[in-house]
């Protein structure tokens, strides 16, 4: 929550400047004026992404690393085998995606275990009879890792639904797909097309034309996109609206159209 309200001042002192200290410039040298109005706006926005940069950096690094231990932790629960419901906005968010993309990762492994053991319990015959073992192929990983897949549980049966708010991080198709394979009901994004501080980071500073998906919908089978532009006027709007969004995903609410996968909400 602090990061997110002093990001959010952060740009809202950058408007301040831009309004006070570049418009006093504009006054005193009017036969700059033109020039002053077209540079104005792109150095404002780069002086505030580089106050703010190491910080928002730091908490990247720390989210990927927090779903990377979600991930773990949800693989090799001791609390029973009940599904779990991932809900998140913002770092949070971002940390549900990583954890999602961890599991996806998991279950391509787990899947190759699975069917190389299958291929040994039930061999062929040679043309003498006896058992003829399949050919064996190296696990991928550390040498215990075919010993730590069989304590776990299936990666893509321990999320139900997973509900991600203005997720700062940039669109990747592929990933999506990965992460729908392992979640067995909802996977929603909540996007805000005013979410400001997410253009400003991931367009302006990195000087990169890809959509971030906490401000565009994410075009991909079965996931469900949710335009919250009405609610969310700000990134820092997350931390009171959470309540209302949830509401109109009708998250714990039985669906109107069990049918339909992709559900695009306009306010």
């Amino acid at each position: 929550i602090w990061l997110l309200i002093w990001l959010s001042d952060s740009v809202d002192d950058m408007a301040l400047d831009m309004v006070g200290g570049a418009t006093a410039q504009i006054l005193k040298q009017t036969a700059l004026s033109t020039l002053m109005s077209a540079i104005a706006l792109p150095y404002a926005l780069v002086s505030a992404a580089n106050m703010i940069d190491g910080t928002w950096t730091l908490m990247i690094e720390r989210a990927e690393e927090a779903g990377k231990e979600l991930a773990k932790s949800l693989l090799f629960s001791r609390a029973g085998h009940r599904p779990v419901t991932l809900v998140g906005y913002s770092m949070g968010a971002r940390v549900i995606y990583k954890c999602l993309k961890e599991l996806a990762r998991h279950q391509e492994i787990w899947e190759d275990i699975q069917s190389r053991k299958h291929a040994t319990d039930s061999p062929g015959t040679n043309n003498g009879g006896s058992p003829q073992q399949p050919p064996r192929r190296k696990p991928r990983g550390a040498p215990n890792e075919e010993e730590n897949y069989e304590k776990m549980r299936e990666p893509a049966g321990i999320v139900e639904d997973a509900i991600l708010m203005g997720m700062p991080n940039h669109l990747s198709l592929s990933s999506w797909v990965a992460c729908r394979q392992v979640v067995a009901g909802r996977l929603v994004n909540c996007f805000s097309r005013k979410d400001y501080i997410l253009s400003l980071m991931f367009q302006f500073k990195r000087l990169m034309l890809r959509p971030v998906c906490g401000t565009c919908p994410v075009e991909v089978h079965g996931v469900e996109n949710i335009d919250v532009t009405d609610l969310i006027t700000g990134h820092k709007d997350y931390c009171l609206a959470v309540g209302d969004i949830l509401k109109r995903v009708r998250h714990g609410q039985p669906l109107r159209n069990p049918g339909q996968s992709e559900v695009i909400v306009t306010g």
